[in-house]
Formats: structure tokens, sequence, C-alpha cells
């Protein structure tokens, strides 16, 4: 496998030609000297006909290959400017340095319309759509519009684009809270964006550098208007409803140049959990529909949110700005939530076993929690000169939670036929803190595209947990009844750091060569202590079977060559490492063990991007990686918090090797505003770290020490073969004019062939969902806006050692969100989710139909104030229904939301920008 994976190096060497020189500039604004981001940049021959086009970053900045001509012109157009051409005759460095644009004398409203001809654009790895294409309710934010694009899916507290999550939202191509898309996005009102970018965001290093690894994020750039780069902007709530429901948000953003800053604040007991642009829609449950196969469904929230009710407090700060004439830029946010929350579910889960026998498993959780989270996030890039620059980031988290917990679980040999029960109380806190450091330094030599790059990463995690657990055994066939009262210690430090070097050496005008290495290395220590006394007895004493003092080492280091090949049309990255990875653990109590493990792998990673047109781009993409088990996989003690479900490490386990593949093609035809993506990808794992699992047919001593009840489960990690997956998303969209509405047609389909092992055989679980879509997005205008959006999913479940237990189901989220402003600042709106769920089982089929419906007024006119009665979940049905489907089991679960209420509410939207009071 090393030898072809060389010669497949070695191939692509020998392919190579010219290459084609990088050349750099900057374009800015005549007055201000302020960098325009977005700007759209034409190389052109002396006689008009166009070569290359590009655009700037969020720095202004745009890079060009060198054409092949001697003299060419460079033509600047940004909407509201002044084109400027130049003719290149002679460049030095291989920069045109900066290029300065004039605001036109023409209104501004001028060039918006002729803008909204090109409603998107595919330039490379980037998809670009103008925002006054698409038409929003007033007072909309971003996370509204991106909705109405093509290809665009606000799934539970993600934000995909073509089937992709969204992991970075930038404004103006600087980040905008940290890595948190959903709050970005709706906090950023519609009024003051001009275009919206989706792109792939390449690595630190990659920025830096120059030679583009195929590292991304997916990312959406939001371009604002150039009016609105220094104001004021915001929006306040304060609300208050029946069953003493109370909301209060606010949200002020400060723009000068390139000086942003933001301040948040929340309040409420609605189950909004984030800072959110729809100030009821936390008030669904865990998940408003489900997929199936684990998958997550159609919750409108905007982040990932505790699953219950909760009650919030929370602020938020997030801060940017540049420094040294713009070389430098520093970004950072801070965030504080407090909530309490009251969970409860009802689980039912059934057993794959051997035999045609059955196993239920049923359990009631009633938890009740406070958690105190702070999160801090810097960033600094600073360009120190033109051979020195760095990119800093520290991140800091830390959390304290208090929880009691109540559980009720029964093991069943049929519904109704209870085999044994178990009664739990767990009363305890969690203290958690984390710091992470990454820092990335490159130095350029004088030989263009000659460049030396480190990279430093630190990892710091420590945990501490103190549980106290009282608890029932039942066993219905003798009637015996056990009792367990246990007090739990529990501490973990894990620190790990990765250092990188990185040389990259041009070796022909268009190929580019990178010798690489890499080392790193987890350390972690646990230290778990259990006392336990009989219900009699008065006297906690130290339980060894439970008990455990753990260290491990895992280092890792890697070596390697990369090359990349860049023309106007292709773009190549591929590179082959040799990893060696060694693995060091130390059992110190109770009784020293020590397991000690080397791993060798080639690690081979290919990626083409290819510019079929200016319309159209494919992506193909072909990586491997390592995993290593965790320490809590590899400790071999017992963890019977649940005493009828069990857990145990194990510490044969050896690391997982994965192949994955990726192709993705994307297509938008600016004339007719037709989108067209699709992605199809898959991954195969060698020693898959799965479960094995026993179900007691009888009591069952573990370890010779720990009893577990007849029915009872004990579940270990161990490594199989023949896990793979894969995944496929397409979708078309396209206007409607009819209805002056855009189209869009999905197909989603995912497959997952999971293996594990029950009591003893070889069970593989094959999980289909195929999950067709279809939206409709409104284009009339800002008073009447409606939105249809509907995806069910068609699932089927087999196993291979009880057919019996196949499995079809389907569920299906429809959405309907409607505005309606008919006279003056009156307008009504409402939102409907139609829910189906067939095939999960008695208690979780049904249909649940979630209405919520808005009547209110805007004052003034400017409707800067807004008062508003909401209904939520107008004919009481809300409900929240989850089927999970792992290697061993189906498992259906039920949890407690927020039902019916009626909140009165005041907003006011506050707008400033320069000397106008828009």
């Amino acid at each position: 496998m090393l030898r072809t994976a060389f010669l497949f190096v070695f191939m692509l060497l020998c392919a190579a030609s010219l290459y084609a020189q990088s050349i750099s500039g900057r374009v800015l604004d005549q007055e201000t000297k302020e960098s325009l981001p977005g700007a759209y940049v034409f190389i052109k021959t002396i006689n008009g006909e166009t070569l290359q086009s590009t655009f700037t970053d969020g720095n202004g900045k745009f890079s060009f290959q060198k054409p092949n001509v001697s003299i060419f012109n460079l033509e600047i157009s940004f909407v509201g400017y002044s084109t400027n051409v130049i003719e290149i005759d002679k460049i030095e460095n291989n920069s045109v340095g900066d290029i300065e644009i004039a605001e036109d004398g023409q209104l501004l409203e001028t060039f918006e319309i002729r803008a909204q001809v090109l409603t998107g654009e595919v330039k490379g790895d980037t998809v670009a759509f103008n925002a006054n294409a698409f038409k929003t309710r007033p007072q909309a934010n971003a996370d509204e519009l991106v909705r109405k694009m093509p290809g665009v899916v606000m799934r539970g507290g993600t934000i995909e684009v073509q089937g992709e999550v969204v992991g970075r939202v930038l404004v103006d191509g600087e980040p905008f809270f940290g890595d948190n898309p959903a709050m970005a996005m709706a906090n950023i009102p519609v009024e003051i964006i001009d275009k919206i970018e989706f792109l792939d965001q390449r690595s630190d290093q990659a920025v830096l550098t120059g030679f583009d690894d195929g590292n991304t994020t997916k990312t959406i750039n939001i371009i604002t208007k150039k009016e609105v780069k220094s104001g004021m902007f915001g929006r306040l709530t304060a609300g208050y409803g029946s069953n003493n429901n109370y909301l209060g948000s606010g949200a002020l953003n400060f723009f000068k140049g390139s000086r942003r800053t933001t301040v948040l604040g929340l309040t409420n007991n609605i189950n909004q959990q984030n800072f959110s642009s729809d100030d009821l829609a936390g008030a669904f449950g865990e998940d408003g529909g489900q997929a199936g196969g684990g998958g997550r469904g159609g919750n409108p929230l905007q982040t990932w949110e505790r699953p219950g009710i909760t009650v919030t407090n929370a602020a938020g700060f997030n801060f940017s700005d540049k420094f040294d004439q713009g070389k430098a830029k520093i970004t950072g946010s801070y965030f504080f939530n407090d909530n309490r929350n009251t969970l409860s579910r009802v689980s039912s889960r059934t057993y794959v076993l051997p035999s045609d026998s059955l196993q239920l498993y049923n359990q009631e959780t009633n938890d009740i929690s406070h958690s105190q989270r702070h999160r801090l996030d810097l960033r600094l890039d600073y360009d120190i000169s033109d051979k020195h620059a760095i990119i800093w980031r520290p991140r800091f988290n830390t959390q304290i939670r208090e929880f009691t917990n109540s559980t009720v679980a029964q093991n069943l040999v049929a519904q109704n036929n209870p085999i044994n029960e178990i009664e739990n109380i767990t009363v305890g806190t969690n203290q958690w803190f984390s710091f992470d450091n990454d820092f990335t330094y490159r130095f350029k030599f004088n030989k263009p595209g000659r460049v030396l790059s480190t990279s430093a990463t630190t990892r710091l995690n420590s945990n501490e947990r103190i549980a106290n657990l009282t608890s029932v055994n039942t066993d219905f066939e003798t009637a015996a009844i056990d009792s367990l009262i246990q007090n739990t210690t529990f501490n973990s430090n894990n620190f790990n750091y990765r250092v990188s070097f990185d040389f990259n050496e041009p070796i022909s005008e268009k190929s580019q060569l990178r010798l690489q290495y890499r080392i790193g290395n987890d350390l972690g220590d646990t230290k778990q202590e259990v006392r336990q006394r009989l219900a009699e007895a008065t006297v906690f004493q130290l339980d060894s079977a439970l008990s455990n003092t753990f260290e491990n080492s895992y280092l890792q280091q890697q070596s390697g060559v990369g090359y990349r090949f860049n023309n106007e049309k292709f773009r190549i990255f591929t590179s082959v490492d040799y990893e060696v990875s060694n693995l060091d653990s130390d059992r110190i109590f109770p009784g020293f063990e020590n397991t000690k493990r080397t791993f060798r792998n080639v690690i081979p990673r290919a990626v083409v991007n290819y510019n079929a047109s200016a319309k159209t781009n494919i992506r193909l993409d072909y990586r491997t990686r390592t995993d290593a088990p965790s320490i809590r996989q590899l400790q071999e003690v017992i963890d019977n918090r649940n005493p009828i479900q069990i857990f145990s490490g194990n510490a044969d386990l050896v690391q997982e090797y994965e192949h994955r593949v990726f192709a993705r093609i994307r297509n938008i035809d600016t004339e007719t505003s037709r989108s067209f993506f699709m992605f199809v990808s898959g991954s195969k794992r060698n020693n898959y770290l799965g479960n094995s699992t026993l179900v007691a047919s009888a009591d069952t001593l573990i370890g010779g020490e720990v009893l577990l009840r007849q029915g009872g489960q004990f579940n270990k990690p161990v490594n199989l073969d023949g896990y793979w997956d894969a995944r496929s998303y397409v979708s078309y969209g396209f206007p409607i004019s009819a209805i002056k509405s855009n189209l869009n047609l999905s197909t989603r389909a995912n497959y997952v062939n999971r293996p594990g092992i029950i009591n003893g055989e070889l069970n593989v679980n094959r999980n289909l969902a195929v999950s067709p879509g279809l939206g409709i997005s409104s284009n009339v205008s800002e008073r009447l806006d409606f939105n249809l959006s509907t995806e069910g999913s068609f699932n089927t479940v087999k196993s291979t050692i009880q057919t019996s237990l196949d499995n079809n189901f389907y569920t299906q989220n429809t959405r309907f969100d409607f505005y309606w402003q008919p006279l003056g600042g009156f307008f009504v709106s409402s939102n409907v989710n139609h829910l189906i769920f067939e095939g999960l089982g008695e208690g979780f089929d049904r249909t649940v139909i979630l209405m919520n419906a808005d009547m209110g007024y805007r004052f003034g006119a400017k409707e800067k104030l807004e008062a508003k009665v909401t209904v939520f979940d107008l004919l009481n049905q809300n409900t929240s229904i989850n089927r999970q489907v792992t290697d061993v089991f189906i498992e259906d679960q039920r949890t407690n939301v927020l039902t019916r209420f009626v909140m009165l509410s005041l907003t006011y939207n506050l707008r400033s920008f320069g000397k106008r009071d828009s």
C-alpha cells in the first residue's frame, strides 16, 4: 500500500507542467481608505476579453493566477462605486498593490436595482447570492434570509448548505460570535446585508502559507452594505403571558468601520435557551420531528438545546477591530448562561437477541438541574511584515452543574411482563474546565512560494464529579429486593498538544511540494473512588471493583510529503503521511497493569477541485484517518450508576482506521436563477469501535464481584470489522414567476451498516433512510411573505440475527410560515408544523399539528415599535418524539415540552447608520 501511494504522488509530480504565479492586490475606498470585501475583480485582455474573475475577501484582498499575456487590464467593480480599469504591464513582488475606487455620484438605489439581475453565481469554491434578490418580512434577520436560498435547510440546531453543516459565520470576512453560526445569523438584520456567500473556508495554515491542503470548514460570509458599515442597530423585546410566562431580550450592535461590538442579554422561562431571532422558536421539544436512525428532526431551535423545559438567564459580548493600519485583527466573544432545566422522559427499548426471544427495556426519567457556563473566545491575526505572520486563538470554557435525577426502569420479556425493576435517585455536582490554545506562524523566504510554517495546539480539560446514589432493585421472579447506597468521586485531567512543521517549495510554475512533520501526545489521568454501604450499615467502604486510578499516553508522529497543482481549471492536492502511534496505559489501582501498543499506518489524501465553467464547480475528496479509543473505553472499571445497565472498558482495544470519499457538484445559472447541488459520500472503518452487549439470562457476577440481575445488560466496547455508511443529497431550485416564488426540490439518502456483538453473536443492523423534500419560498414583497417546506423520511431497519424485529417506519415534518401586513402597521403571522410518526409503536405513533399565531401593530412612520399578541401551540398538541437505532437495540423516546400559552410582547428596533436615522 505504501509503495502504491508513493507511486501515485510520483505520477502527479511527473504530470506537472508550468506554474502560474499567484498575483495579489487589495481594493480600498478612495475616501475612507477602508478595505472593500466582495468587490468583483476581472482580468481582461486589452481588447476586453475576460480571462479570469475573482472577488475580494473580508480584508479587501484578492489574488489570481498570472495570465499568459504580457499586458492586461484589471477591472474593479463594486455596487455603488465607479468601475475602475487599470492597465498592468509590470508587476513587482507578485503584487499590484492597493487599488482605490471612488463612490459613484448616482443614487445607490440605481445600482441596487441593476444588481438584482444577478441572483447568484459560483466563484470556485464559493456560491454567492445577492440579498436584494430575496424578499423577507420587515425586521427579519439573516437566518430568515438564507432559509429562502437554494439548498439551505435549518435542521435542528444546525444550518445546512447543500447538505453540509455550516461551522462558521463571518461578517465582511471577520469572525462573528466565534464558531456559533446560529447565534451570528440570529443577530444580523436583513436590511444591512448586501450579499450572502457560502464558501469552503481554508484552514488557518492554508490561509497563511497559500498552500491549499484541502482542509475546509463550510462557512457563511455576510457582506454588509457600505452605508451601514458605521452605525448602531439592535432590538429590545419584553413579553409576559399566561402561566406566568415571560421573555426579555436585547441585542445592540455598534459598527464603526472595522470596529464591531455586540452586546446581548436574555431572560425567559419559555424554553428559549439561546439568543434567537424568533422569540418563541425555543418552545419546541428536543426533536420537533425525527428522521430516524439517530438523525436530527425538524426542530427550529437556533442551537443545540437541553431537552425538557428550561429557565434561562444569559448575556453575551462580541468584539472585533483592526490595528496597525489593518495588519492586525482581533476578535473576541464572551458568553454567560444560567439554565434551570426540568426533564421528564419516557423511553422504550427493544434489544436484538440471537434467538426469537424478546428483551424489552422501559425507563422513566425525571431530572432537575441547574448549570452555569462561561465561554471566552479570542483570536488575533497579525501580518507583522511581508515575511512574518501569526494567528493566535485562545479559548476558555468552564461550567458547573448541580443535578437531581430519579429513574424507574424495567427489563421485560414482553409488555406487562417485567423481569426486574430498578428505582434510582442520584444527587450530585459536576464541574468542568477547558483551555484551548492554537498558534500558527508563517515565514516567507525571498523566493516566491518558498514558505516555512509551524503551528502549536494545546488542549487542557479538567472534570470533577461527585454523585450520591440510592438504588432499590426488585426481582419479580424471586421477589428479592436489593438496595444500594453509593457515593462516587470522579476526577479526570487531560492534556494534549500538537506541533507541526511545514515547508513549501515551488517545483515548477504550476506546482508546489510540501514536506511536513507532526508530533502530538494525548495525556490523561482519571481517578474514581466508589464507596458503598449496605442499607443496615452505617459506614461507607471503598469498593475496589468499582474504583480505579488510570493514566494514559497516546503519542503520534507523522511525516510525509504533499503536492499541489493549480491552473485555471484544476486545483489538485495529494499527500502521503507515515504515522506511528504509541499507546501506553497504566492501571495503578486496583493492582498495577501496563498496556503498550504501537500502530503504524500510511495516511493518503487526495483532493481535486475542477471549475468546469463559470457556473459549475466539482470537488472530489478522499481521505483516511485513525481514531484511538478514549480513556473511558480503555479502563476496565465497572460503572454501575444504573445497576441493571452496567458498563466497563476494554484494555484490548486498538485504534480505528477510516477511509472516506466525498464528491460534490454545484451549478448556478445566473440568467435563469436555476441551481443544482449534489453530493455523495461514504466511509468504511476497520477495527470499528463498536459494542458488545450481554443480556443476562440469569443472575450473573461481572468480573467475579458485581452482581447483574437477570435481564440486565452489561456493555463494553470492542473492535469490529464491517462498519460502513453512505450518504447522498440532491437539490434543484428554480423560480416560479406566476406566484413570485422560488421552488426547491431535494432528496437525501443515508445508509448505515453497523456491526455489534449480542450475547457472543455478531449482529449487523442495516438502517436505510430516504428523505424527499420540497420547499417554496415567496419573493412577493416585504408585506406578504410565506415559506412552505416538507420533508418525509422512509426508514427501514434490518437485523441479521433476528429478522422478526425488522422494522419500517415513516416520519414527516411539514412547516408553513406566513406573514401579512395588509394595512399600515397592522400585521398577522403564523407558523404551523405538521408532524407525522408512523411505525414507531403504541404510544409513539401519532399526527401532531403545532400552530403558533401572532397579531400585532408597528407604530410610527419607520415602524420601529412593535406590539404583538402570540398564541403558542394554539391546538395544544406539542410533543417531542425521537427514534434511535444502534447496533444492539431500537429505542423510542418521548420528552416533556412546553404547551399552550398566550403572550403579549413589545419590541423596539433600533436603526441608526451614519448621519441618517433609518
